[in-house]
């Protein structure tokens, strides 16, 4: 295949003419040398320009010269292609795609390069160096030396049990095998400690996730992190970790796979898969339920809920506008009162009256009068084709509107926000370690993800949340299902195989099993994504706006906006002067996946099937998923016999001297 040619200008066109021709000149004079040099120059050059202590337009500057070079400098560092043509400077992002020369492991490897890049210069930082040492340094626990690296498991032992079993084994004696690989769900949370170490579960689990190829970061929102532990073995050595995260808003593969989209609502109903009347009483008490959801006493008057007139849109908008203006004073005040930050607050103990309070801030009564517009309209537009007495044929005729399709939409958007919210997640990080990671550990790990104990455990975590943006647009406490009903993913490598292919284990060839087990490829994506971006970066495009406009204009106040991150980003490309969506464009696919937690789950998240979904959801157990991995991947697995000597050639300092050698292998940033 052929590589395809995604090379894109990196114009910072706010840059002085003077600066902009001296960075030119400087990359081109990089073009030839060796990668990690090219970086680490960059990077010292970042840092020597953001120190430069200058006054006014000319500080700005500097900085923003500094933010160029530590952006070039994380482009080189993931195996992007840095060029200059006619006097200006293009990067090119490395391909999924191969050349006629390459195999797929080798793009794969190509990729991984990149990736591996940023985090080897995370695993350089002193801070993470200290970390890992502590965490690999023996000290004593219960009387006796422990490390981390005890509750790695031995390749020898396990390959020499894995042997036997594999000798001595018949289909009926499969149950066995629970007695060298019986895997155990464990939440890492707060001060949770293990066992049989002493370390705390969250830092065993930020342990191993240094062993990804991928840079860790925290992520916002519902994060669940969780250790897969084999109760078979002393120590119950780690098996693999998974990272349970909120799943992103816009996703357009997984939406048109559950239903939530306007083109799958017609092809459903033109499919005769639902019943018309269900499908516009559903929508129809998704538009009234989101309205009862926002605090609308000091927006509109009461009758406008149920009859919104032209009127009641204007004094909506009146508010948007004053709320806006109220929330530009508050970010331009010197002091930092004005950002309502209640993260860190137990939110189960904030009453009814400060949630009524908090819904009075600017920022929240913006929110409240934006979301209730549009509710409005499609209220009023349903109403007018007749949702309300016969939702069916009211339905038909609004399909083939421009209203109406909107009304449709806008309702699709509010059921959407609702389950999505609290009963789907994203796999963020799921996959085997050292060793299990050479017996297809990766896909045993993936499964037991759709177990009843993922569910249980998910629920005993959110099931008393309090919702805090939602808290607030109510103006009172709000709770929402934490029934855990889907999973999404995307695969690393955006080529060949991976741990979600083919990942299916029928309930009719594994009796064990209730129900199927299915984690589909659903489609591509593409998009946008800042995961190239590193954190010194983002600090400098924070100076810059700071140094641009006298304050901080991105924060982390829950509600704001998107990511805070994101935001930043996008703030300071607009401070360079470049269009940002050149640079944060994702032009390979990346594979998406999904799984339902039981049969009719998706169902369940659309609700178009009204009385169907009351049916027996037929969850399977960690015991039972792990039998019928055993059966389908491991023991055919254990008959090569290079996999189990692989297997036993591993020992626990393996992890170790890995880690080490990535951290010295990126080395000391040398600066200018």
């Amino acid at each position: 295949m052929k590589n395809n040619n995604h090379k894109k200008a990196f114009a910072p066109n706010r840059l002085p003419t003077k600066l902009l021709d001296a960075l030119v000149t400087t990359v081109n004079s990089q073009a030839k040398e060796d990668s990690y040099d090219v970086a680490a120059y960059y990077r010292g050059q970042a840092r020597k320009h953001s120190s430069s202590q200058t006054d006014g337009d000319a500080n700005s500057d500097q900085i923003r010269l500094a933010v160029c070079y530590s952006m070039l400098a994380d482009f080189t560092e993931q195996g992007w292609g840095i060029s200059v043509q006619d006097n200006q400077i293009f990067v090119e992002q490395p391909s999924i795609d191969w050349t006629e020369d390459e195999t797929e492991a080798q793009v794969k490897k190509r990729i991984r390069k990149g990736f591996e890049a940023i985090s080897n210069r995370q695993l350089a930082d002193p801070t993470n160096r200290e970390f890992i040492r502590r965490m690999e340094a023996p000290r004593e626990f219960e009387g006796k030396m422990v490390s981390v690296l005890d509750v790695v498991d031995d390749g020898a032992e396990l390959a020499n049990e894995l042997r036997q079993f594999a000798i001595e084994r018949s289909e009926k004696e499969l149950e066995e095998v629970s007695a060298i690989i019986c895997p155990e769900l464990v939440e890492c949370r707060g001060d949770d400690k293990c066992p049989y170490t002493g370390y705390r579960l969250q830092d065993i689990w930020r342990y191993f996730r240094h062993t990804w190829s991928l840079e860790y970061k925290l992520l916002p929102g519902r994060t669940m992190r969780l250790l897969v532990r084999n109760a078979a073995r002393p120590n119950k050595p780690v098996i693999g970790i998974v990272l349970l995260a909120s799943p992103t808003a816009n996703l357009l593969s997984r939406d048109k796979w559950i239903g939530w989209t306007f083109e799958e609502v017609v092809s459903g109903l033109l499919a005769r898969k639902w019943s018309a009347d269900d499908v516009g009483r559903k929508l129809f008490d998704a538009i009234k339920t989101a309205i009862k959801q926002i605090r609308t006493d000091d927006l509109v008057p009461r009758s406008a809920l149920n009859h919104p007139k032209p009127e009641h849109f204007f004094a909506l908008d009146q508010t948007v506008h004053k709320a806006l203006q109220n929330r530009a004073r508050d970010l331009e005040a010197k002091s930092t009162d004005y950002l309502v930050d209640i993260r860190g607050l137990d939110k189960s103990k904030i009453t009814n009256k400060q949630w009524k309070e908090l819904s009075e801030t600017a920022l929240f009564k913006k929110k409240r009068a934006e979301q209730l517009i549009p509710l409005l309209k499609a209220l009023g537009t349903m109403k007018g084709y007749g949702f309300d007495k016969h939702p069916g044929t009211a339905l038909y005729e609004a399909l083939v509107e421009k209203n109406g399709k909107q009304a449709v939409q806008t309702a699709l958007g509010e059921i959407k926000k609702v389950h999505l919210a609290s009963e789907v997640a994203d796999l963020s990080v799921c996959g085997a370690v050292a060793p299990y990671n050479k017996i297809i550990g990766g896909k045993l790990v993936t499964a037991l993800m759709t177990s009843e104990e993922i569910r249980e455990i998910y629920k005993q975590r959110y099931g008393k949340q309090v919702s805090e943006i939602s808290s607030q647009i109510k103006g009172q406490r709000v709770q929402r299902s934490s029934d855990l009903k889907l999973l999404t993913t995307t695969a690393l490598y955006g080529v060949g195989s991976n741990q979600y292919s083919s990942l299916t284990l029928r309930a009719s060839k594994h009796s064990e099993l209730a129900s199927d087990v299915v984690w589909k490829k659903i489609d591509s994506s593409t998009g946008f994504t800042v995961t190239h971006i590193s954190d010194e970066t983002v600090q400098l495009m924070r100076s810059l706006g700071i140094s641009e406009y006298g304050r901080r204009r991105i924060n982390s106040v829950f509600g704001e906006g998107s990511s805070p991150r994101t935001r930043q980003i996008r703030e300071g490309l607009n401070l360079l002067g470049i269009n940002n969506s050149e640079l944060l464009e994702q032009p390979n696919k990346k594979k998406v996946y999904g799984c339902e937690m039981f049969p009719g789950a998706k169902d369940q998240l659309l609700g178009f099937k009204g009385d169907e979904l009351d049916a027996y959801e037929k969850t399977n157990s960690v015991s039972a998923i792990s039998k019928s991995w055993a059966r389908r991947w491991l023991l055919p697995r254990l008959k090569s016999e290079s996999v189990l000597n692989e297997l036993a050639d591993f020992k626990p300092s393996h992890v170790s001297d890995e880690l080490k050698s990535r951290s010295d292998k990126y080395g000391e940033i040398r600066p200018e």
